[in-house]
């Protein structure tokens, strides 16, 4: 994961402790153990095994029948848990931290937690409440992370707005805000002065229950973001000059078997790529043109790349060091 922003540079050159390569040479696999690196090829030979991949929860629910949730447990978090996871404690997480600003990389917490489109499932407040409590935990240990930031800056976190409002909702202000007069109700200012004041805020393309949901929302939002005063009314200020301000996290493949279902279940244009190299070429296009706009909006304009391809991570690292010290 990397985050990509626009940065001081000296017209001399870069300084001996600025930007460099990303390198795939196996210099990072001295930090870790004969087990971890086991551990590693293990779960990449299980998750490129289409049955895994296919009827991965369906496994886990018969392993837990079988072997008991303790047991099924310790297994997988020796495993699959254990390899993606930071840690269990806060030791753990922070070890796990260091070794990563070591090697020069900015570590980016992330709880994934979010609502499925159009879900019954899960509603009601109290899911979103839930939610909101798991979220804080991470901001506090977050914060803790902060105290010795590395040479790669403090570590980042990462949220879904969707674990605290629901999607439908979304979807109803996304319609709304395109209606003329819709971006005074939705201005960044009157969003911004909610959530910084608790109060009521009412749009009229909303019921009533509608409006006490996005209410509720805005109220979590602000028990998450109140660390962060500051930065939210700097960000206000920038998008009343410039009208909005600009960020992206660009994703590679992700949600491809879930994005292709709700088109054939919805009957819709199908919105992935429909091979290797379309996605290839798509999200090259896509980071050179955000990579482009980084450079010349500077602290209005930030970009998160989301990459598990190399060839993506190389092309991210190399051309933001050139934009960023040439």
């Amino acid at each position: 994961m990397l985050r990509i922003c626009r940065v001081p540079y000296s017209r001399a050159g870069p300084s001996a402790g600025g930007w460099k390569p990303l390198r795939f040479d196996g210099g990072a696999f001295h930090l870790k153990g004969t087990g971890e690196l086991t551990r590693a090829l293990l779960v990449l030979r299980l998750c490129a095994w289409p049955p895994l991949a296919t009827h991965g929860l369906a496994l886990q629910a018969w392993s837990r029948r079988l072997l008991g949730s303790r047991l099924s447990g310790a297994l997988l978090r020796a495993s699959i848990y254990g390899q993606f996871v930071a840690g269990e404690t806060v030791e753990e997480v922070k070890d796990c931290v260091q070794q990563l600003q070591h090697l020069g990389l900015r570590p980016l917490l992330a709880v994934p937690i979010e609502e499925e489109p159009d879900s019954a499932a899960r509603t009601g407040e109290a899911w979103y409440e839930g939610n909101l409590n798991a979220i804080l935990r991470c901001v506090d240990l977050s914060r803790s992370l902060v105290e010795t930031p590395g040479p790669a800056g403090p570590t980042l976190m990462q949220l879904k707005v969707t674990a605290l409002t629901s999607t439908r909702l979304c979807k109803e202000l996304t319609s709304w805000v395109r209606e003329p007069g819709a971006s005074v109700e939705l201005s960044p200012e009157r969003l911004a002065e909610a959530l910084d004041s608790g109060k009521d805020l009412q749009v009229s393309c909303l019921n009533a229950e509608q409006n006490q949901h996005l209410w509720a929302s805005l109220s979590r939002l602000h028990r998450v973001v109140q660390d962060t005063h500051e930065r939210l009314k700097r960000d206000a200020e920038a998008a009343d000059r410039a009208g909005l301000a600009f960020g992206v996290k660009l994703v590679r493949g992700a949600y491809l078997d879930k994005e292709r279902q709700v088109a054939r279940l919805q009957r819709t244009e199908d919105p992935t790529q429909p091979d290797y190299e379309a996605t290839s070429w798509s999200y090259s296009r896509c980071l050179e043109l955000m990579l482009t706009h980084v450079s010349r909006r500077g602290p209005l304009c930030h970009l998160m790349v989301a990459s598990h391809n190399e060839e993506s991570v190389h092309q991210a690292t190399k051309r933001a060091g050139r934009l960023c010290c040439v």
